[in-house]
């Protein structure tokens, strides 16, 4: 982590960065490396207090790698478990592939849900014109929003959530707006996009962190967390155990994902997302800093065909010429919070600040 790409970023009098120092400091509280007794007594909670429902619990899978292992630790703990996809018609095909392994082999029943084409490429288009840095925001969104609805259609209690600390403790914040801004989502689209939007449903920060609780809807648990979660083991357990794909990197099993770290980040606004990545693997002790050093002096893309394949997906997705892409990325680049945004996002550094109560 560094300041040239991060303006938030601080340093103590031995170099250690803020986000390092929380981490080391929050650690003992959510992080278990040790604690299969842990994952055990939880999975025995979820059966028992389960044991009269349809499913034990809900994984929202993407066909990446954390959440890939949920759905195995759950299949070898005997847990009912309905996955839940979002398919917006940009996935990796390798990830696909490793959607359709992963069910078959754990038996695990598959809920799909798909957003309207036409309201998610403008949506998308809208993103492209605004300028801003987190193409991901919609995408995001809708993905927590679908997890959150099958929960209630299915009347699910427990949802296993694949957020770690051993590969994402640190992620760079910058000038970022919380995913779940519905408002922030909107005004974008009102300024830039070009249909109405009726058929896709968002969630709000208020659904997210304060209506949740009082619902009292599923609880999210991250299982991860109680165990040595070790890359290169879970990709090796994961083949052994359905003939699992490993996709190439962290977020690369979305096609808009993939462009967005390794080209669009890097390319108008110098932001590097290895660094994150990689600063999270040091500081569960996964890297060392001089092994990250030299990963990231190789290519961010893994090759030059493999970005105008994206470039032209992500073009015809979004029905454009990758002329007019490449046009919109070459535009100057717009801080996030630079268009309308909930007041919420600005509580983000007292929610870090007690974050061991709050959650």
């Amino acid at each position: 982590m560094d300041n040239e790409t991060d303006s938030s970023i601080t340093f103590d009098q031995n170099g250690y960065c803020n986000y390092c120092t929380d981490v080391i400091r929050r650690m003992p509280d959510v992080y278990f490396p040790g604690g299969g007794l842990k994952l055990k007594s939880l999975f025995r909670e979820i059966r028992r207090k389960c044991r009269n429902d349809t499913y034990d619990c809900l994984v929202g899978l993407s066909g990446g790698i954390d959440s890939s292992f949920l759905l195995y630790l759950g299949y070898r703990a005997g847990l009912r478990m309905l996955a839940v996809h979002v398919d917006d018609g940009l996935d990796n095909p390798v990830a696909g592939a490793n959607i359709t392994k992963l069910t078959e082999r754990t038996g695990a029943d598959l809920f799909t849900l798909k957003p309207d084409h036409g309201e998610y490429a403008d949506l998308l288009r809208a993103l492209f014109k605004a300028s801003v840095p987190n193409l991901a925001i919609v995408q995001d969104n809708l993905i927590l929003k679908a997890v959150d609805r099958a929960g209630a259609r299915f009347h699910i209690r427990y949802s296993l959530d694949g957020h770690n600390i051993a590969h994402e403790s640190i992620l760079e914040r910058g000038d970022g707006i919380n995913f779940c801004d519905k408002k922030h989502i909107l005004a974008i689209h009102r300024l830039y996009g070009a249909m109405p939007i009726h058929k896709t449903e968002f969630i709000s920060l208020y659904d997210r962190y304060v209506g949740r609780n009082i619902r009292r809807g599923m609880k999210h648990v991250r299982p991860l967390n109680y165990l040595d979660y070790r890359l290169d083991r879970a990709v090796k357990t994961l083949e052994n155990f359905c003939g699992f794909e490993y996709y190439g990197g962290k977020h690369y099993e979305s096609v808009l994902t993939r462009y967005l770290q390794c080209y669009y980040l890097p390319v108008k606004y110098g932001v590097d997302k290895r660094k994150s990545h990689f600063s999270s693997l040091i500081v569960s002790g996964q890297m060392s800093r001089k092994e990250a050093l030299e990963k990231l002096r190789q290519p961010l893309y893994p090759s030059a065909d493999l970005l105008e394949q994206d470039k032209k997906c992500l073009a015809d997705f979004m029905g454009i010429s990758v002329a007019t892409l490449e046009r919109w990325v070459a535009k100057p680049p717009e801080k996030q919070s630079h268009y309308p945004h909930s007041r919420l996002n600005e509580l983000a550094p007292l929610a870090r600040k007690f974050r061991k109560f709050i959650e």
